[in-house]
């Protein structure tokens, strides 16, 4: 496999990002498109208007998307949302797009908690005020002229749609009023008309119960541009790509794919036909109506310079790919801008302003600039002082542009002035000193894009070409956070105690340095809970046994450390090819469930593993023991010594399930037992073929899941063997329960199972289909849609109880 960096220089494309720029000064119109999670973006049609029309457009995300799946890896939860932020990143850069955050910090409420369906659950955990809090704030930063969101506020639909779609209607009128959020201290937007998508949003996932609105108009995506190599609708995909940890992107032909939208309201009141705006000066031409007079009272000066700017706009663009002619008609771009600029209206000073960005991005690329900005050490610690270090390249040494540039960042930071460092080659650079304080800076920023300028630490880079001057901002080529003084982790992470059969468990604080004496180290533990010590073999750790007491309760406890009165974190490198590199700080901490329950000693339990949980850990924990089963294994039938049998979650969507059920069936009616958690219709699921007897995930999904965590749960046949040992199982298993109860539950079953939950979402009907069991032969089959991984990942438990009694064979023939 090719080094990353060897390949993101191989794959840069400096033509087409200037072609991009030169586009984007040919409108002066701005777009924003609303979502809930990263990859809800309509990229063909952002494609089209950022790199087809020349909008700037716009992209204001709702959550970070902790709750989505990992097809990459095994980042989950938090982890997974630093990921899919720098994921949208690199998709909104195909199309040269912005991006706006409701939730701006890790522990922004608006989270993506799990699955919703109705935007009044939802505010439950983001707060509704809140969230328009945030959504006037992203309209007032980016004045949009024109705001859609991306789905339908219909049932049927995701809860976090149909809320980020409410909020964005009421930030229509919101935005504009000046009574409303005043505190945020930006000055008051009205957008001049607000969309639907007149497309609706049902399929594997979704069920919209309402019918799309008519559409007025339409954006054409299916056009080739030759520069770019593909139509917009391609483009599109290419952005969509970078979402790699949710598989998106696919091949789609050089056929139209329009895109229909619906205009549901506008400032004026009246209806558009013909643009999709009214009244909004759509190039720097026609700025020209919107200037002041100059002192004298003369009134040429503006619109002259407004005349000059989109003539030289034009200039650029038809000089391309001729750099050198390029340049030449963007610095008389600027130098009009900056005349326009003085004499702009204030209502319409932005545009200019953010021309003057976008002439900078273009004339950076002109001169094939090649810049990279790198921190040294990457992640510095608190307290410590880094080396900025800004360079480019000089393509023509006998006219080559000088730079100078500032460094801007949080008031953790001082930020040193620039020097250069002297070299004379073709790659030149220079170097500033960057002293850190607390408190830690987070590698998550609230915002990115060149109209509002970065929320993180940056550049502002200085090109001069001639008498002309540029301004770009320019982001650390690694993203940046700071390291707190105490770093290590706590092992084991996660441990399964048994009430009754567990007093402790060997413990060890590990940091990522030397530090001082042992006796500066401290855990919080429960009360009555005691530490050993063992003896101090070196500086560099701390390791002992944790002794519960006497009295101790079923719980979830959870255990922090202090190094020299410090808080100790745990530092997560996340690092994939399609992403910029980052580290997460999070508190370190071993989270402790003390169940209980009983054990699963004595069976042997043969896994098919599909890569997405880790359920096979916790069977471990209780005292089976796991053989994992191979290809090979499912395809020749090699059972043998096995008592239990289990297919993981989606497992028969990556795993021979379905060719190896000639031999399950057999195995089952002989006396073994076997479970299947839960899998989706996609996960190639056959009636007939995926289950020892007919049985049928539902579809679309969200008529087929339980939602709500706390749901309450009816035991349709409380005296079946699943709830009566080895565990007793009672409501009270079902308490604590977190994101969800389960999903992908079974619409049909053959009549040979049992349903043996009842379960709903307020108001709806109950569904039966979470928890099936048959006897099938001398042996039995169960099929488990409850989110069980989940709960014991976060050590819930009920969970670790119930999931004790489906792993123990229950057919009494």
């Amino acid at each position: 496999m090719k080094k990353d960096f060897i390949t993101r220089q191989e794959h840069r494309q400096p033509l087409r990002h200037l072609y991009g720029w030169l586009k984007s000064l040919q409108s002066t119109v701005i777009f924003m498109q609303t979502g809930a999670h990263p990859d809800d973006e309509t990229s063909r049609m952002l494609a089209r208007l950022s790199l087809g029309d020349g909008m700037h457009v716009v992209y204001v995300n709702a959550v970070r998307g902790q709750g989505g799946q990992n097809a990459l890896g095994p980042e989950r939860g938090d982890a997974l949302g630093y990921l899919r932020s720098e994921e949208l990143f690199e998709a909104m850069k195909v199309i040269r797009a912005d991006i706006g955050w409701l939730a701006e910090t890790p522990d922004d409420p608006i989270r993506d908690f799990g699955f919703s369906k109705s935007a009044e659950q939802t505010y439950e955990h983001w707060g509704k005020t809140h969230t328009l809090r945030q959504m006037v704030k992203m309209v007032r930063l980016f004045r949009p002229d024109i705001l859609i969101p991306t789905f339908l506020d219909v049932p049927g639909q995701h809860g976090h749609h149909r809320a980020v779609t409410q909020t964005t209607l009421a930030a229509f009128d919101e935005a504009a009023r000046a009574d409303s959020f005043d505190d945020l201290g930006l000055p008051v937007w009205q957008v001049n008309a607000l969309y639907l998508p007149a497309w609706g949003g049902g399929g594997g996932s979704y069920d919209d119960e309402v019918p799309p609105p008519d559409a007025t108009h339409e954006i054409l995506t299916g056009d080739y541009d030759p520069v770019l190599g593909g139509t917009y609708a391609q483009v599109g995909e290419w952005s969509r790509a970078c979402h790699a940890t949710q598989g998106m992107g696919r091949p789609v032909d050089e056929e139209e794919r329009p895109v229909p939208l619906h205009q549901l309201r506008t400032a004026s009141g009246t209806p558009v036909h013909s643009n999709l705006t009214e009244g909004v000066p759509e190039t720097l031409a026609a700025l020209a109506a919107h200037c002041n007079a100059d002192a004298d009272g003369s009134s040429d000066a503006g619109p002259q310079s407004a005349t000059d700017a989109q003539q030289a706009a034009a200039d650029a663009l038809a000089a391309f790919p001729d750099s050198k002619a390029v340049m030449g008609a963007l610095c008389r771009l600027q130098s009009a801008l900056l005349t326009l600029d003085a004499h702009i209206v204030p209502a319409h000073k932005h545009r200019v302003q953010l021309k003057m960005r976008q002439v900078a991005m273009a004339a950076s690329e002109a001169a094939a600039l090649q810049l990279h900005f790198e921190i040294s050490p990457t992640v510095p610690e608190i307290g410590s002082t880094a080396e900025a270090r800004l360079s480019w390249h000089v393509a023509d040494t006998a006219n080559a542009p000088r730079l100078s540039a500032t460094l801007q960042g949080s008031g953790q930071l001082d930020c040193g002035a620039f020097s250069d460092t002297g070299d004379a080659g073709r790659r030149r650079a220079m170097t500033a000193p960057l002293t850190v304080s607390a408190p830690p800076i987070d590698a998550m920023a609230g915002w990115h894009g060149i109209m509002a300028g970065p929320a993180s630490l940056h550049a502002e880079v200085c090109l001069h070409v001639g008498d002309s001057q540029f301004v770009l901002p320019l982001c650390p080529d690694t993203i940046f956070s700071t390291k707190p003084r105490q770093t290590g982790h706590i092992a084991p992470a996660r441990t399964l105690l048994r009430l009754g059969e567990d007093t402790g468990f060997d413990m060890q604080l590990l940091p990522d340095a030397t530090v001082p004496a042992a006796e500066d180290a401290k855990l919080s533990l429960p009360d009555g809970w005691q530490f050993e010590a063992a003896p101090a073999a070196s500086s560099t750790g701390m390791s002992g046994r944790v002794t519960l007491a006497s009295d101790a309760r079923a719980g979830h406890y959870r255990i922090h450390a202090t190094l020299a009165d410090e808080p100790v974190y745990t530092a997560q490198e996340l690092a994939y090819a399609h992403i910029r590199r980052q580290t997460r700080f999070s508190r370190a901490a071993a989270d402790i469930a003390l169940v209980d329950t009983a054990g699963l000693d004595g069976l042997t339990i043969g896994w098919i593993d599909g890569g997405v949980d880790e359920a096979h850990h916790w069977a471990g924990q209780l005292g089976a023991q796991i053989v994992q089963l191979d290809d090979s294994d499912l395809q020749s039938g090699s059972f043998d010594g096995l008592d239990v049998l289990v297919a993981g979650v989606f497992a028969g969507g990556t795993r021979p399930v379905n060719q190896s059920m000639r031999y399950i069936r057999p195995w089952i009616e002989a006396g073994g037992h076997f479970v299947s958690q839960y899998h989706r219709p996609v996960d190639n699921w056959d009636r007939a073929t995926s289950s020892p007897l007919p049985l049928q995930p539902g579809t679309p999904s969200i008529r087929w899941r339980v939602t709500d965590a706390s749901a309450p749960v009816q035991m349709l046949q409380p005296d079946h063997p699943l709830f009566a040992g080895p565990n007793p199982i009672t409501d009270k298993d079902f308490g604590g329960w977190i994101k969800e109860r389960g999903l992908y539950f079974a619409s049909e079953w053959d009549q040979a199972y049992v349903p043996l939950l009842a379960m709903s979402d307020s108001g709806e009907k109950p569904l039966e289909g979470s928890l099936l069991a048959a006897e099938i032969g001398a042996g039995s089959h169960v099929h488990c849609a409850l989110n069980l991984f989940y709960q014991m990942d976060h050590m819930v438990v009920g969970a670790f109880r119930l999931f004790a009694n489906l792993l123990t064979p229950f057919n009494g023939k």
